[in-house]
C-alpha cells in the first residue's frame, strides 16, 4: 500500500483525459491546451499532504493494534483489559510502564509453558488442566487476531480509497477550474508532452492552497 498520492496523481490523470471538450471549444480555431506538473501538486499541495500523513497515522494506529494482540495472546481478558488502558495512558508512570512489561512477560512464560507441556509424551492431570486453559485461550486469541487483521486490512483499503477520491476530485476541480479561465480546450499531465502547452501548475496550485481552497470545506 503505498500512500494517498500515487492512487491520486492516477486518478486525476484518467478523469482529465476521460472529460469531454468544453462547449465552448468549438468556436475556438486553434484550441489551447494545458499542462500540469503532478509531481509538484503531490509535493505542494498541502491538503494531500496531511491527508497522506492522516492515513499514516492510521496505518500505525492498526499496527499498535495488532501487536498488542500478539503481546498479549496468553492473558485473561481481565490482564488484556489492564494492558490495554495502560498502553492508552497519556503520560505513563514508570509504575504503568514497569506493569506492561510484567503483563508481556507473564503471556510470554505462560506460552512458553504451553509449548514444553504440549511436547510431554506424559502429563499430569495438573498439566492436562493447564494444556486445556491455556491452549484454550491461546487459540481463541489467535482466532482474534486473524479476525482484527482482516477487518484492519478492509478499514485501511477504505480509508485509503476515502482520502485518494478526496485529494483526487479536489485536484481535478482545480484543474477544470483554471482550464476554464484560460480557455483551454484539454488539459494533460506535463511529463506526457514532449513540446508546447500551457504550464498551469502553479495557478493549479494557488487555487488548491489559498484562501477559499478547493475542498478547504471538507
Amino acid at each position: 500500500m503505498r500512500g494517498v498520492r500515487a492512487w491520486a496523481v492516477a486518478a486525476v490523470l484518467a478523469m482529465a483525459m476521460a472529460g469531454a471538450l468544453p462547449a465552448w471549444a468549438g468556436a475556438v480555431e486553434m484550441p489551447k491546451f494545458g499542462v500540469v506538473d503532478m509531481d509538484r501538486v503531490a509535493d505542494e499541495y498541502r491538503q494531500m499532504r496531511e491527508l497522506n500523513q492522516q492515513f499514516q497515522d492510521f496505518q500505525r494506529d492498526q499496527e499498535r493494534q495488532l501487536q498488542e494482540k500478539h503481546k498479549t495472546r496468553l492473558l485473561t481478558e481481565a490482564e488484556r483489559q489492564e494492558y490495554s488502558d495502560l498502553s492508552l495512558t497519556a503520560a505513563p508512570t514508570d509504575a504503568n510502564k514497569k506493569r506492561i512489561q510484567e503483563l508481556e512477560a507473564l503471556s510470554g512464560t505462560r506460552e512458553q509453558r504451553l509449548l514444553e507441556l504440549r511436547q510431554k509424551k506424559e502429563r499430569t492431570a495438573e498439566e492436562e488442566a493447564e494444556v486445556t486453559q491455556w491452549g484454550g485461550l491461546y487459540e481463541k486469541n489467535m482466532m482474534e487476531m486473524a479476525s482484527l487483521q482482516a477487518e484492519l486490512q478492509a478499514s485501511r483499503v477504505a480509508k485509503y480509497e476515502e482520502l485518494s477520491k478526496v485529494v483526487a476530485e479536489n485536484v481535478t476541480n482545480a484543474v477544470k477550474s483554471v482550464a476554464e479561465e484560460q480557455k483551454l480546450a484539454l488539459v494533460v499531465r506535463k511529463d506526457a508532452v514532449l513540446y508546447g502547452g500551457t504550464d498551469i501548475t502553479e495557478t493549479v496550485l494557488a487555487k488548491l492552497n489559498g484562501p477559499g481552497s478547493v475542498g478547504a470545506n471538507r
